[in-house]
């Protein structure tokens, strides 16, 4: 998703929560922001209470990584307006319950780093409060900031927070983050009080999670859909096969359905999926033939000479009578056509010859997106 950033060039910066402050960058850092209870309005002889642990062991739906692209929208020396920016932060469990690291970086197009650090968000038994605490660089400048937990209402997360500049201005804001899911932030963001010259204008920002499975199979998108084939068997019959893919839950893996008919009678060929593993950091697949044939592999995208791309499958297993088989698969899409070849392809302990290979290739059409 790309977000037009209503604030000044240097986009983001903090992490999740670190509440934002000077800059853009100020409000990406939402996941960051800390120790600012002398920015809590209240009535000493009757303060309110403020989250406590129980907000903190609720943080752990920030675990991972998080991603948000957008466009600068007014112009700073050095960095001009109408630049795309990408910024990008990871979440962990220092003490898991009581304490989250943060890390982020914010990068222009082309590459160039603008923003980056780090931030520790943490239950303060002493203050009674949920602090976050950040620092970092910003164009090669240091800056810190802090923010303190003053709302938890189950899914939405208020903060105030407080952040100096090096050159004598500083803000004060509050940050909202409101969620539906696991899967994005909403983050609303407003100076309240601004010391010095020029600062960031309130804004609505979305931090989205990184899904690893189209980070590393980006072309999975493009393969969903029906698609037709056909081909001849040994015995001379043209055999119409169809393959259906579909997304899983959270568009985290792919569903694979194969057919083919002969003489109006259809039978399955199989179902596969291929997802992502986590323990591994690995895209596997698992397929389960009608014939009783069952292997699993690993997918990866690799690049053409020609620089297009295409998955790799290397996978292995047995057949209905046991016996071992593995291959090398190349599936390659271009527009509305799928192909489906072997590098390599061995039975029972034999390898096929590029003829007997060729006879397992498959070409589709796509017929349905």
């Amino acid at each position: 998703m790309r977000h037009r950033v209503p604030s000044n060039p240097h986009p983001t910066r903090r992490p999740v929560i670190a509440a934002p402050a000077v800059r853009l960058a100020t409000v990406i850092a939402v996941f960051t922001t800390g120790a600012a209870i002398a920015q809590v309005d209240v009535d000493a002889a009757d303060p309110p209470a403020l989250p406590g642990i129980e907000a903190m062991q609720s943080l752990d739906r920030f675990i991972g990584e998080w991603s948000m692209e957008g466009v600068t929208t007014e112009g700073r020396d050095p960095t001009p307006v109408g630049v795309e920016f990408t910024a990008t932060q990871s979440v962990w469990w220092i003490d898991p319950g009581r304490s989250l690291a943060v890390e982020w970086v914010v990068e222009l197009e082309g590459g160039d780093e603008v923003s980056s650090g780090r931030g520790r968000i943490a239950y303060d038994e002493a203050a009674g409060a949920v602090l976050n605490i950040y620092s970092g660089r910003d164009r090669g400048r240091p800056f810190t900031g802090s923010a303190t937990l003053v709302g938890f209402d189950g899914s939405a997360l208020d903060w105030r927070g407080h952040e100096p500049s090096g050159s004598g201005a500083s803000v004060n804001f509050e940050v909202t983050y409101q969620s539906s899911d696991r899967g994005a932030w909403v983050v609303d963001f407003i100076p309240t009080c601004i010391d010095g010259g020029g600062g960031p204008q309130p804004g609505r920002f979305i931090w989205d999670r990184v899904n690893p499975f189209l980070q590393r199979l980006e072309i999975a998108p493009g393969m969903i859909g029906v698609w037709d084939g056909a081909w001849q068997d040994a015995m001379g019959r043209t055999v119409l096969s169809s393959l259906e893919i579909t997304a899983g839950p959270g568009e985290r893996s792919l569903r694979l359905r194969s057919t083919d008919e002969i003489d109006g009678v259809v039978r399955v060929v199989g179902d596969e999926i291929v997802w992502f593993d986590a323990a591994s950091e690995q895209i596997r697949s698992r397929f389960l033939g009608g014939d009783g044939l069952v292997t699993g592999g690993v997918v990866t995208l690799e690049s053409s000479l020609e620089g297009r791309s295409y998955l790799r499958s290397a996978w292995s297993g047995v057949d209905e009578s046991g016996r071992p088989r593995s291959g090398v698969a190349k599936i390659d899409l271009a527009d509305d056509r799928l192909s489906i070849g072997y590098e390599a392809f061995e039975i029972d302990g034999r390898p096929l010859d590029m003829s007997e290979r060729a006879a397992y290739g498959r070409e589709y059409d796509r017929r349905v997106r």
